[in-house]
C-alpha cells in the first residue's frame, strides 16, 4: 500500500512540474484553474482510492501470504512424504536384495544336496551292479566248472573204456558178467 501512496505523489509531482515549466515558458500568467481543479480532483481520487483499496488490498495480500504460506507447508509436507516412501522403497529393496541373496544360498545348498543324493545313487546303483555282475560271475564259473565236470567224466568214462576194451581178455568179461549177476541175485 505503501508503494501505491508514493507513486501517487510521484505522480502530483510529476504534474505540479509539467505545470510549472508550461507557467514559466511564459504560456500564461500563472497556475490555471483547470489545472487546479484537475490536481485536486486527482489528489481526491487518489486520496479515495487509497482508503478504499487498502483494507480489500491488505486482505488480498494477507489472503495471498497465507496461500502461498499454505502451499509451502503442503510441499514440505509432500516433501516428507516423498522422502519417507523413498526411504521405505529403499528398505524393500535391500530387503529384496537380502532375499536374493538368501534364494542364492537356498539354491546352492539344494544344488549341492540334490548332487550328494545323485552321487549316493550313482554309487549304490554301480554297487548294485558289480554285486550283480560278482553273481553272475559266480553263476557263470559254477556252470562252468560243471560243464568241465560233466566233460571230464565224459572223457574219463570214454577214456575207461577204451582202457577196458584194450586190456580186458574174454575170459575177464566173462567173469565180470558172472559178478555182476551175482550182485543182482543179492540185491533181490
Amino acid at each position: 500500500m505503501r508503494k501505491i501512496t508514493r507513486w501517487l505523489w510521484l505522480s502530483i509531482g510529476i504534474q505540479f512540474l509539467a505545470e510549472g515549466t508550461l507557467w514559466a515558458s511564459g504560456s500564461g500568467g500563472g497556475i490555471s484553474g483547470d489545472l487546479l481543479w484537475q490536481v485536486v480532483a486527482f489528489v481526491i481520487l487518489a486520496f479515495v482510492l487509497a482508503k478504499m483499496l487498502k483494507k480489500p488490498m491488505a486482505a488480498f495480500l494477507t489472503k495471498r501470504r497465507q496461500e502461498i504460506g499454505s502451499s509451502l507447508d503442503q510441499a514440505s509436507q509432500k516433501e516428507a512424504e516423498a522422502m519417507k516412501l523413498m526411504q521405505d522403497c529403499e528398505k524393500k529393496i535391500e530387503s529384496l536384495s537380502q532375499e536374493i541373496k538368501d534364494l542364492h544360498e537356498t539354491i546352492r545348498l539344494e544344488g549341492e544336496e540334490e548332487r550328494k543324493r545323485s552321487i549316493n545313487r550313482v554309487q549304490e546303483e554301480v554297487e548294485r551292479v558289480r554285486k550283480q555282475a560278482q553273481i553272475i560271475a559266480e553263476h557263470e564259473v559254477k556252470k562252468a566248472r560243471a560243464a568241465l565236470k560233466k566233460e571230464m567224466v565224459d572223457l574219463s568214462a570214454e577214456l575207461a573204456e577204451k582202457l577196458l576194451k584194450e586190456t580186458i581178455q574174454p575170459q575177464d568179461q566173462e567173469r565180470l558178467v558172472r559178478e555182476y549177476i551175482g550182485k543182482m541175485k543179492e540185491i533181490r
